[in-house]
């Protein structure tokens, strides 16, 4: 028998490039963290006052809404990993925790040297364009595994709950250690007390409706659409 052949896995710039796509076909706007000559009609986003030198992958501009709720004009943060392997889960994860830190310690973000509000910062891989964030849920079904409205598949229901879970601990953390005057001062001004939390969670697109993207947030009713603004 022939040997089946391996189908070819795109790594991340690649994967980067194919949710801009299929996000820019559905209506959104997006920005890259660097010009990108493969895509030179995104735009293009900036990050001050963080330490780390680390910034999400896309900034994505669209309008979300839930049951007769429409908030238009947010913008969303995006970070990308492949989601071939469980350690793309486990670094995005962490990754989006950190953005959402730093955010809570006073990064700004700006588009044509505006400071512009991040709505929530959201985990997204390849497989997102299937409903997913890894390959092997691609075996499940996703209706039935929790009752409820939560029809999902199960890594990317546990990671959503878990991202939502930490959030919780870090702003708790963020409102006592900001009370603290030492802090204050070693903040240098970068204090962002009066700014809104940014909500947290995972994107992708609907389990059932295929032309619709799905925000797994922090927030109720936890699940929310994402519509481009054009």
């Amino acid at each position: 028998m022939p040997k089946s052949r391996k189908v070819q896995r795109l790594n991340e710039s690649e994967v980067k490039l194919s949710i801009g796509d299929w996000l820019t076909e559905l209506g959104f706007q997006i920005f890259d963290e660097k010009e990108n000559k493969l895509r030179p009609h995104w735009g293009l986003f900036k990050v001050s006052n963080i330490s780390r030198g680390k910034r999400p992958d896309l900034v994505v501009y669209g309008n979300i809404g839930a049951a007769q709720r429409l908030i238009r004009g947010t913008y969303i943060a995006i970070e990308i990993k492949c989601g071939y392997k469980h350690h793309d889960i486990l670094n995005g994860f962490d990754a989006i925790l950190d953005y959402f830190s730093d955010y809570l310690w006073g990064a700004e973000y700006k588009i044509n040297n505006k400071v512009i509000q991040i709505a929530a910062f959201v985990f997204a891989t390849f497989f997102s364009r299937e409903g997913f964030l890894f390959k092997e849920e691609g075996k499940f079904d996703p209706r039935h595994i929790v009752r409820g409205p939560w029809d999902a598949y199960p890594m990317t229901f546990t990671i959503s709950r878990l991202l939502w879970r930490q959030k919780d601990n870090l702003v708790k953390r963020f409102q006592t250690l900001s009370g603290i005057p030492k802090v204050e001062r070693k903040l240098k001004g970068i204090f962002y007390a009066g700014r809104l939390i940014p909500e947290i969670g995972i994107l992708v697109r609907h389990p059932t409706k295929k032309h619709c993207v799905r925000l797994m947030l922090s927030r109720h009713p936890y699940h929310w659409k994402f519509e481009g603004s054009s």
